[in-house]
């Protein structure tokens, strides 16, 4: 087992002197994460531009999957460490191979990594050197340069030098927390959580906000929200989630509304809520998972005038991708099991036959000055159920 993981950042090379505000953030994500994993005695630091995180006991295959989530880091690579002494490196590397097992190994490669040029052996030679005493001791075994089953990496740094054979692709991207605040209009289905991955990597904590159509469908639908919730809190260094109990507003507004309005305007109110709890908790834009010509209330016409009466700015990272595009994001982060559970959705049931594709901003303006709704919704808003996600996707409480 690996008591140290060498993180590798993305973007943050390209910041220049904004720099130290991307590693402080990520930084601290890291803490938070690991404190809420439980990884005792831990130390973060920042060498050669990686963060290096040493544990006093070894981290679990399932807590190195959870750091490999964390917004702003390139990869995750699980390493032992030794000190700065050449003379350590080929039993190091001896050591790495039996843990790898060899009944499946036929060929390797050395691969080394010289960052600290003081180091008095250059890299291809340790390569070169390292590899000639591995065919000695497992002469079963050939070098190969060129994907090759084992890949044993030597990288030589400030302090110590890290010998690992796994490479973890992490999310990329910016660290939450470095790009704003927003507001996600989460539902059960498969676009919101594929949207909310897109703009965790983006850098933006995210507030999550769900639309409860109770009494309309059963509390069963809440078990599906709050597991979305806590795969996307694995993203999000812990977040929270409002539930707003909105299926007695929808009731009243389709006896107010035109029949082919209703998917519009139940769109239009939501947005309104999203903008309520925003200047609450000083959120900064709202969210949402729409997909031009998804559906009915995303055809352009009808996006272009939810947006007209919406105070904030609406972001819409799918706009441009179709289905099968956003399915395979959704199973790569692991949400898509979650999100084709089956569930009521008032939407659905009281979406009409025939929903308009173009609105008319004349009878939206019209319905909208005909039926103020501010206080009902600013009500459902205080109203709404908390409920807290830490970093490692625990539920940690409800109010």
């Amino acid at each position: 087992m690996y008591n140290t993981i060498i993180i590798s950042i993305d973007e943050l090379w390209l910041k220049g002197k904004n720099r130290p505000f991307y590693f402080k953030t990520l930084k601290k994500n890291i803490k938070l994460l690991l404190k809420s994993l439980g990884q005792k005695n831990t130390s973060v630091s920042i060498e050669n531009h990686r963060f290096i995180i040493n544990s006093e006991e070894p981290f679990s295959y399932e807590n190195i999957k959870a750091i490999s989530n964390i917004p702003g880091t390139n990869s995750i690579i699980p390493a032992f460490r030794i000190d700065k002494n050449y003379e350590l490196i080929f039993p190091a590397v001896v050591d790495e191979i039996n843990r790898t097992g060899l009944s499946d190994i036929q060929n390797f490669r050395i691969y080394t990594k010289r960052v600290d040029k003081l180091f008095p052996v250059r890299s291809m030679d340790v390569s070169r050197d390292i590899g000639a005493l591995v065919i000695e001791r497992f002469p079963e075994l050939k070098a190969k340069m060129v994907k090759p089953d084992l890949q044993v990496e030597i990288r030589i740094l400030r302090d110590y030098i890290y010998i690992s054979s796994e490479k973890i692709i992490a999310p990329g991207g910016l660290p939450v927390g470095t790009n704003g605040h927003l507001i996600t209009m989460l539902s059960g289905g498969i676009d919101s959580p594929v949207a909310s991955y897109l703009m965790s990597k983006r850098g933006c904590k995210q507030t999550f906000m769900f639309f409860f159509a109770y009494p309309m469908v059963g509390a069963e639908v809440m078990e599906k929200i709050e597991k979305l919730t806590s795969i996307l809190g694995r993203y999000q260094s812990g977040c929270r989630l409002y539930v707003v109990k909105f299926g007695d507003f929808q009731k009243k507004l389709v006896k107010l509304c035109k029949n082919e309005y209703r998917t519009v305007l139940f769109r239009k109110y939501m947005m309104e809520c999203g903008s309520i709890l925003a200047k609450k908790i000083d959120g900064q834009a709202l969210l949402t998972g729409d997909s031009l010509g998804q559906v009915s209330s995303q055809t352009l016409t009808n996006i272009s005038e939810i947006d007209h009466f919406t105070d904030l700015t609406i972001f819409r990272p799918l706009v441009g991708l179709n289905k099968i595009e956003i399915i395979e994001i959704a199973k790569k982060i692991g949400t898509f099991q979650t999100s084709v559970i089956p569930y009521d959705d008032a939407c659905s049931m009281l979406a009409p036959r025939h929903p308009v594709l173009r609105s008319e901003r004349s009878y939206l303006e019209k319905f909208i000055h005909e039926n103020n709704f501010d206080k009902e919704l600013k009500d459902l808003v205080l109203d709404a159920e908390i409920i807290d996600i830490d970093p490692s996707g625990e539920l940690t409480g409800k109010d």
